[in-house]
């Protein structure tokens, strides 16, 4: 059976179309396994969309599990990754063991892109990322004058939740891919892009000049 669409840890609220997975027996759930042991019930090069939902901050080390996915997954499947944002409030709510920011995902995607593709024997491109932010943050930041890129980078509580899509690609020899940011104020709402103007190359008299303001 190929192409098929999976929800790893769906719970009870499995994504429409997908065959859910969880540690949990309850009503949705098709296949009962733990992520960071056993292998997805899946054959090689069969899944081609995969979804998971605040599932990946309940594990202790997720190699395990994306070495799995990479196995099941055609040449080109779509991966759609949710969880808490690091620096949010509820990302450290009992349970959680690791807090995802974007980092995760260049580290495997865009840093160490050949350490990774040997462990999961496919090169994993990040296409894009999508925060989440609620309203009244929105507004806030807004009546601050805050840019948003400055405030997700800087900022403690601004993005609630966040998503990595990722392509996976078997045999990649392109080069790599930087990700686009975008920002809505809930999953199914429309996305904006976020921008940017700031200048990342550090200029040493600006340097000083802050270095003397923080000490003077």
């Amino acid at each position: 059976m190929a192409n098929l669409k999976i929800d790893l840890g769906c719970g009870s609220c499995k994504k429409e179309g997908t065959i859910g997975v969880d540690i949990c027996p309850q009503a949705g759930v098709d296949h009962v396994l733990n992520f960071e042991v056993d292998s997805l019930p899946f054959d090689n090069d069969s899944v081609e969309y995969v979804y998971s939902s605040h599932c990946l901050e309940h594990l202790s080390n997720p190699t395990k599990l994306f070495s799995e996915i990479s196995r099941v997954c055609l040449d080109g499947a779509k991966l759609e990754l949710w969880t808490p944002y690091a620096w949010e409030n509820s990302a450290f709510i009992i349970d959680h063991k690791l807090f995802f920011n974007e980092d995760h995902y260049y580290h495997i995607c865009v840093w160490y892109t050949d350490f990774w593709e040997k462990v999961l024997n496919s090169r994993w491109l990040l296409t894009e990322l999508t925060y989440v932010i609620e309203p009244n943050t929105l507004i806030e930041l807004h009546r601050n004058q805050v840019r948003l890129d400055f405030a997700i980078d800087y900022y403690k509580g601004v993005v609630k939740e966040f998503c990595a899509h990722i392509e996976v690609r078997k045999n990649y020899q392109g080069e790599i891919i930087q990700p686009q940011k975008k920002f809505a104020i809930n999953r199914s709402s429309e996305q904006y892009p976020i921008l940017s103007n700031r200048v990342r190359e550090i200029k040493y008299d600006e340097l000083n000049n802050a270095i003397n303001w923080f000490v003077n």
